[in-house]
């Protein structure tokens, strides 16, 4: 058994009321309806603030220095120059994430293996080696990594650690999941980027994943027990990410919420998992539909995703680490638990893809 010993978080210096984002955007914007729309999306997602390592969305044109000094933001940003902003930024904010777990330095040099996750950045030598010099964590370290899975990825994550910790006895995984999303917004006024620039943000959290019960005051140990997941073909083409010349473009469908909550109730039954056997509830909040429609599946009447609002209330949808960010409120404001209590984590992503992971207090 492998045992879920510490989870922190970190987010970039740039703090964006959501109000100022979307005029932000509306000032891109020509077209009336439009800057309408734009405003009525972002009443809509359940969004108060959102975090990135851009200060362009705080400032007027001729004071930009990602994006071109001009409203049309034309011509687009190279995706050259979108990596060099990620490469700088993103190994700074998961360090600021790593040195907040306690006592870091000192149990740093037991870390086996290393697994970094990421779908909006990439280079080589990348982010695994960057760390281990960075941390001066022993050079034997082994390292993964999870490309290009998006907002569930932080899951298959720990569902490789899950694995290493049976197979090792005395391992010790430090996760890293770390995304600036915000490093991609477009643009473009179709509905994939009037939804994705209202809903996206940068964050990162890091998480150990231990093969024994590390004891320690600041963390409750939490025994990692499944995983499962469900592929819906259906939705393939609804949520999408591809590589282009000026950056990742994004393909995000409001139907998104009807697949998943047309699916889940049913992948739990198959599993013959039943929603009494739950105790608590960590769903990454891909959007406020897919909180809602989920609380309406499961009948949920006594704030069981309280949690999951509340992130996605203060940073937004951060893609792989939001789910970590959920996970960490829940168990930091979890007054009620007893050991043997169950979390049921759910995440969801491309493909259309839905991975589950089941934790129990020890």
């Amino acid at each position: 058994m492998s045992y879920l010993s510490a989870i922190e978080t970190a987010v970039p210096q740039y703090r964006y009321h959501q109000n100022d984002l979307a005029e932000f955007f509306q000032n891109t914007a020509e077209d009336i309806s439009i800057k309408r729309k734009m405003k009525m999306v972002a009443h809509k997602s359940g969004i108060q603030t959102r975090y990135s390592v851009l200060a362009d969305f705080g400032n007027l044109p001729d004071a930009f220095t990602f994006f071109e000094k001009n409203w049309d933001l034309s011509p687009s940003v190279s995706l050259t120059k979108r990596m060099e902003i990620y490469k700088i930024n993103a190994l700074q904010l998961s360090i600021a994430a790593i040195q907040k777990i306690a006592n870091f330095e000192s149990i740093k040099s037991s870390i086996t293996h290393i697994i970094t996750v990421t779908c909006t950045g990439l280079f080589a030598p990348g982010l695994d080696i960057e760390l281990i010099q960075a941390l001066n964590l022993n050079p034997k370290t082994q390292r993964s990594s999870i490309n290009f899975m998006g907002c569930n990825a932080a899951i298959i994550a720990l569902n490789q650690a899950n694995s290493i910790c049976n197979s090792q006895p005395n391992a010790k995984v430090l996760i890293v999941c770390t995304e600036l999303c915000t490093i991609h917004i477009q643009n473009s006024f179709t509905d994939d980027y009037l939804l994705s620039n209202s809903l996206f943000s940068d964050g990162s959290a890091a998480a150990i994943v231990s093969s024994k019960p590390q004891n320690l005051p600041e963390y409750p140990d939490l025994a990692i027990t499944s995983f499962d997941s469900l592929i819906i073909h259906e939705g393939q083409n609804d949520m999408a990410w591809q590589l282009s010349e000026y950056g990742f473009l994004m393909s995000l469908s409001a139907y998104i919420s009807n697949l998943i909550n047309g699916n889940i109730s049913k992948m739990l039954s198959d599993l013959n998992i039943q929603k009494e056997s739950i105790n608590f509830w960590a769903i990454h909040p891909g959007g406020k539909k897919i909180l809602d429609d989920f609380a309406k599946v499961f009948d949920f009447k006594n704030n069981e995703l309280v949690s999951a609002y509340h992130v996605l209330k203060n940073y937004g949808n951060m893609s792989s680490p939001t789910i970590l960010f959920v996970l960490k409120e829940l168990i930091e404001n979890n007054e009620k638990k007893k050991s043997g209590d169950t979390i049921f984590t759910a995440a969801f992503g491309p493909g259309l893809t839905i991975e589950t992971m089941q934790l129990a207090y020890v």
